[in-house]
């Protein structure tokens, strides 16, 4: 039989199409009955069970065999999918996998504050509580069955049981910093990158991993493409979904298209996103892997992907509007403060041999649609992240990192993660890592004050169409060095700001930023003195930086300098957000588009006319000569 299931979309290798719902959907009537109304009634009977003829009393009631397992054999191959950085899954992929295989079968169902054996009930919707078996292993390692109480049917009749490995302690509760989610190919290998960060510090006992426990209150993948997102960490050892799983909790566009991918078209990412949320629909709270307790309780959303293929560049917009929709909506556990919840992108540009005439249109028009509903948009240029050094990469286990992400990009995401990390610990909940970070001295920033310093400078007298979201420059840098005078700090200062860029950008350009010193405990205290004298500043502002004298507007460039102690870490590192520079890459992007709007009368320049008063507003506020 060649004919394929409507709700898995696998083929039917059974006599029938019953005999198939029997062996594969049992545990999910409703899903039945909403795709097979015609056969329901012959398969089930009024209580939900199945009818005594499709009953197979002899098998095993786990479902191991639908579920996704990562193959350690070497003779597997990941799916071929999109080009550039971290949007392609390299068919050699599954080489090297043993320590891979090592790492994960020990975490499988293990993460989320290293709780093994663990599982979680996920509220998804309005509907009906029901007692459902699951798989989960115990300490031991030992396969085992439980049942706890999952949210099974929505009102759409989509399937949310949800087991999800062990919460964190303080999830949902205290305010985690991110709801991280990994949009597409991009965000879902940098995603694991992450994830996999975490798992490598646990296996070290390191008192690192407290970061990342007390750093995400909750994370999902989604995606167009089923087969990109189900040969991920997130989908196959984390989450540990079946296929059927796997499409309510992670496919963008439930149910309308057969889940390979947006085929470079923004509007077909755009599209299919707006289909999960249209009439009274709405998939973060019906089916996706994402828990609305959590979202509302975290401190901050930040959403990675790409913006130049079409499932980033369409459907990330999109989901953040909703994710802005609903956290302002003043329900659930954190109504005090859902109104000014941060929405933060990291966003990833492809290099300039993977930059051609129509990934500059997508990237104008997501960073554009993007800009309407985000806070802050952190651009990461795959061709700075090539020349980087990256002997102060933070470690993840490279078996597994090279088995999950395209090995041409696993530098990349270390680096990536590099700056996360940093990002994550500078106010992650002390109740969370107190033996991970410590403070020494002056307030550690929240996720806002990465931002809302520089909102005030825009123009309330501007003709936009809106406020566009603030840009801001990642950099990077770190030293060895024991002893501190202010041209050791010098040093540091280029090693950051010129030579630490993750993003092409002129530092003299920019509205101000935000930085970040850390490092042990010892060499902290030695340079200490100094950031509290304004050494560091008085260097980020001179003539070779930020030339903050050279600015004679109204307004004021700002910076910001921030200090921590990580007593984890051996070297010093400085870290920076740049609000609002010049930055060719996307200076190259906007001129292309423009040329089109102006010269063209093709299709994606008619695209490009209909989205321009969107445009517009983004690439008017880059540079210091629009500031104010």
């Amino acid at each position: 039989m060649t004919d394929n299931c409507k709700i898995c979309l696998r083929e039917i290798d059974e006599q029938s199409i019953e005999e198939h719902i029997a062996a594969d959907h049992a545990g999910t009537p409703a899903s039945v009955q909403e795709v097979y109304a015609d056969r329901y009634n012959t398969i089930f009977d009024s209580n939900g069970e199945l009818r005594p003829q499709y009953r197979d009393d002899s098998s095993d009631s786990d479902d191991e065999d639908s579920s996704l397992h990562i193959t350690t054999s070497g003779t597997g191959s990941q799916n071929e999918s999109e080009s550039h950085h971290n949007d392609s899954a390299s068919s050699d992929t599954n080489s090297n996998t043993e320590g891979a295989h090592n790492l994960t079968q020990s975490t499988s169902n293990s993460t989320n504050q290293g709780s093994s054996g663990s599982t979680r009930s996920v509220n998804r919707g309005n509907g009906s509580n029901s007692t459902d078996t699951i798989e989960i292993r115990d300490d031991a390692g030992q396969n085992r069955l439980e049942s706890e109480s999952v949210n099974a049917i929505s009102d759409e009749g989509v399937d949310n049981s949800v087991s999800v490995p062990g919460s964190t302690p303080l999830s949902g509760a205290t305010g985690n910093k991110w709801q991280m989610i990994g949009v597409g190919g991009a965000g879902n290998h940098i995603l694991d990158a992450i994830l996999l960060r975490r798992e490598t510090l646990r296996e070290q006992n390191s008192p690192l991993a407290q970061v990342w426990d007390g750093g995400l209150a909750d994370y999902a993948g989604l995606n167009t493409n089923i087969a990109e997102l189900g040969n991920t960490f997130y989908a196959q050892q984390d989450r540990a979904f079946s296929r059927e799983k796997l499409i309510t909790n992670g496919m963008i566009g439930y149910r309308h298209h057969n889940y390979s991918g947006a085929g470079r078209n923004w509007k077909v990412g755009r599209t299919l996103m707006q289909k999960d949320f249209e009439d009274e629909k709405n998939a973060i709270k019906d089916r996706l892997d994402v828990d609305q307790r959590d979202l509302e309780a975290s401190q901050a959303v930040m959403l990675i992907h790409s913006v130049t293929k079409g499932t980033g560049c369409g459907s990330t917009p999109v989901l953040a509007k909703n994710i802005r929709n609903l956290v302002s909506e003043g329900t659930g556990v954190a109504d005090a403060t859902t109104l000014s919840k941060p929405i933060l992108s990291s966003v990833v540009l492809p290099s300039e041999t993977e930059f051609g005439a129509s990934e500059m249109v997508r990237g104008v028009v997501g960073m554009a649609y993007l800009s309407k509903h985000v806070d802050g948009i952190i651009p990461f240029d795959n061709s700075k992240l090539d020349s980087q050094r990256t002997d102060f990469a933070v470690d993840i286990d490279q078996a597994a990192l090279e088995h999950y992400n395209p090995p041409m990009y696993t530098d990349v995401n270390r680096l990536l993660v590099t700056f996360l990390e940093a990002f994550t610990m500078s106010s992650t909940p002390q109740s969370a890592d107190t033996t991970g970070t410590e403070r020494i001295s002056g307030e550690v920033f929240d996720v806002p004050d990465s931002f809302r310093p520089v909102q005030r400078k825009y123009s309330v007298a501007s003709e936009r169409a809106y406020t566009p979201a603030v840009v801001m420059a990642p950099v990077i840098g770190t030293t060895s060095a024991s002893r501190f005078d202010r041209a050791r700090l010098d040093t540091l200062a280029r090693s950051t700001l010129l030579q630490g860029q993750l993003v092409d950008f002129d530092p003299k350009s920019a509205w101000g930023g935000t930085f970040m010193a850390y490092g042990p405990a010892e060499k902290m205290e030695e340079l200490e003195p100094l950031l509290q004298d304004g050494e560091l500043t008085s260097i980020l502002s001179g003539q070779d930086f930020l030339a903050r004298e050279q600015y004679d507007g109204p307004s004021s460039v700002d910076i910001y300098v921030n200090q921590l102690v990580v007593p984890h870490v051996d070297n010093v590192y400085l870290w920076g957000l740049i609000w609002n520079p010049n930055l060719p890459t996307l200076e190259r992007m906007y001129k292309h588009a423009r040329e089109l709007v102006e010269q063209s009368e093709n299709k994606e320049a008619q695209e490009l006319r209909e989205a321009w008063e969107t445009i517009e507003p983004l690439f008017d506020c880059l540079g210091r000569e629009n500031m104010g």
